[in-house]
């Protein structure tokens, strides 16, 4: 990845992400807020709605010990069966009952009265005392019994008939709690009590439940809270412990918000269930207004990171290019320092390390590569004597021999080596098929001396041949193949095998003579001096470490008997620069 990308996508991490988690959070945290605001505001209603349904129910628990209170009603409560003022007595009670303090204003439907001998009297609604009521209210000692009627599947005319909460209690004597004196009973409207439940609602969508211990509804506002399914959550022992909470008595169920609120003196529970909308109003305009947030923060950021990376990169890329060239060793490239920051430093730098590497180029390695050279040159001088010394005595040998004609043949050989020895252009690089024709004209010659005493053998692929070599390696290798290895042999092979690895051209020279002392070998081509003595081997060696560098060497080694001397060099497939190229400083360059 460039570095451009990496300042780009380093800046959007650098600013999007930050800008973007605090937006998260920050809509988390309102949102969570606006949460328990809700959850504030339904506790806050339902204890308001709760109050007021609590008087609804006090008035009609009120009226029940009205009776109790109030002289003629006691009166007729308490009377004999036989009685001189029966009738009187029932008739100021009637009068009472009919101008009750509490009135009909407050839900109260109807009251009806039972004297302990069995005398009932009605005030408002027919209201008949049962004799399982009786029975109920009696078994509960004074306590409210609490009856109502399921509606949901009646008529309307048949629901306003049964659309009352009946309340019954038994009355005992103040003065003798022991002594029972009759019983009331009253009607409550469930509509008069949905009505004081409607008149505190602070949203539409509430709907308001009172439901007793068997969780049967006394009231339902609305009949459904939208697609609220009535769960454990709604539960009695739930909706009481939810109640009881001190601080806020709501909780949330999903998306809906559940409040309930304990009606005093009853065993019955107010509660409400709405699933508010501002919820999802707020919760879609944050998904917007984060979505919108995070696209300009991106665009923001990557212009800006556009912007930065292009102020750091360009000149680092135009740096590069520089460099380039350094490597290429144009060492006249400089940089234009236009700014005033580390870059410039960096600039100022590079320029001073070029105007260096241009002296050290031309006043130290040209001058090196012009001493190497002639050292080259001088290695190449010391070669040809050495060869002709030899061929000439070998000629001379057989000249007293008389045998002239092969001395005719040697010496056309001996010729045609002169020739591509001591060209006049001097030249130390020529393609390999040019060496194997000088190698194969010395092998000629030794052919006519020895006969068929030895076999000599060239292998080369044809791509090879055309490749540029160090002249005058081989034809030492084959030489003291012949005067080394051969030596006290009647009978013996000299191969040549010539092949390439990747970037470096490989001669072996193999005989199958006595085996050299490898040991011996490596001794006399790391000994410094100019011994005769292995002098044809330091010979290749040097010539080998001027042209090629460090890496490209003679070895010598011994492989199922057969010695081999390999030599290892540049693989070059052009001459342009052959004469020109030669190791760096210190061998830099050379294969490792």
């Amino acid at each position: 990845m460039s570095m451009r990308k990496k300042i780009m996508l380093f800046f959007i991490f650098l600013v999007a992400i930050p800008i973007i988690t605090i937006y998260s959070v920050a809509i988390s945290i309102f949102y969570d807020n606006t949460k328990t605001d809700l959850q504030m505001r339904f506790s806050n209603n339902i204890h308001g709605v709760g109050k007021n349904v609590e008087r609804f129910f006090t008035d009609a628990l009120d009226l029940t010990t009205y009776p109790l209170m109030e002289t003629n009603l006691k009166a007729f409560l308490s009377m004999p069966e036989q009685s001189e003022n029966h009738f009187q007595l029932i008739s100021n009670a009637n009068n009472i009952l009919m101008s009750m303090p509490y009135g009909f204003s407050n839900g109260i439907r109807g009251v009806s009265l039972l004297s302990r001998n069995q005398i009932p009297i009605n005030a408002g609604i027919n209201l008949n005392l049962t004799k399982d009521e009786i029975e109920a209210a009696k078994a509960l000692k004074s306590r409210p019994y609490w009856e109502y009627h399921d509606v949901s599947g009646l008529k309307d005319a048949q629901q306003e008939a049964y659309n009352h909460i009946f309340v019954t209690r038994m009355l005992k004597n103040p003065s003798n709690l022991s002594e029972e004196i009759g019983y009331i009973k009253i009607a409550m409207s469930r509509q008069q009590l949905a009505e004081t439940i409607l008149a505190d609602q602070i949203d539409h969508d509430i709907a308001y439940f009172i439901v007793d211990e068997q969780n049967k509804a006394l009231v339902d506002t609305k009949g459904d809270a939208g697609d609220f399914k009535l769960g454990p959550e709604t539960s009695y022992d739930n909706l009481l412990q939810l109640a009881d909470r001190e601080a806020i008595s709501t909780q949330i169920s999903g998306h809906y918000y559940i409040s309930a609120h304990k009606i005093e003196r009853t065993p019955f529970i107010l509660y409400s269930v709405v699933k508010p909308n501002i919820l999802t109003i707020i919760k879609e305009t944050l998904i917007k207004g984060l979505s919108l947030t995070a696209l300009l923060v991106f665009i923001f950021a990557l212009l800006l990171s556009a912007t930065f990376s292009q102020i750091i990169t360009a000149p680092l890329v135009k740096l590069g290019k520089r460099m380039k060239s350094i490597t290429n060793e144009d060492f006249s490239v400089r940089i234009d320092v236009k700014r005033n920051d580390e870059l410039s430093v960096l600039a100022n730098n590079f320029n001073r390390m070029a105007e260096r590497l241009d002296f050290l180029y031309k006043e130290v390695y040209m001058s090196r590569l012009n001493l190497q050279q002639a050292q080259l040159h001088a290695l190449q001088a010391q070669i040809n004597p050495h060869f002709l010394y030899n061929t000439l005595d070998t000629i001379y040998w057989m000249s007293e021999m008389g045998d002239t004609k092969n001395v005719s043949l040697m010496v056309s050989n001996m010729s045609k080596m002169m020739r591509l020895t001591l060209s006049p252009n001097n030249r130390d690089m020529v393609q390999l098929s040019e060496e194997l024709e000088h190698l194969s004209s010395y092998i000629n010659i030794q052919r006519i001396r020895y006969g068929d005493q030895f076999v000599f053998a060239i292998e080369c692929p044809e791509d090879l041949k055309s490749c540029y070599v160090l002249r005058l390696l081989l034809q030492p290798l084959v030489e003291n193949a012949l005067v080394h290895g051969l030596k006290d042999s009647t009978s013996g092979m000299v191969k040549v095998k010539i092949y390439s690895v990747e970037d470096a051209l490989i001669y072996e020279v193999m005989n199958d003579g006595t085996p050299a002392d490898v040991a011996e070998i490596k001794r006399l081509l790391e000994e410094d001096g100019s011994g005769i003595r292995g002098f044809a081997l330091r010979n290749i060696r040097e010539r080998l470490a001027l042209k090629n560098g460090h890496g490209f060497h003679l070895d010598c080694y011994v492989r199922d008997g057969i010695t081999v001397f390999q030599i290892t060099q540049k693989l070059r497939k052009d001459s342009d620069g052959s004469e020109e190229e030669l190791p760096l400083l210190d061998g830099a360059g050379g294969k490792e």
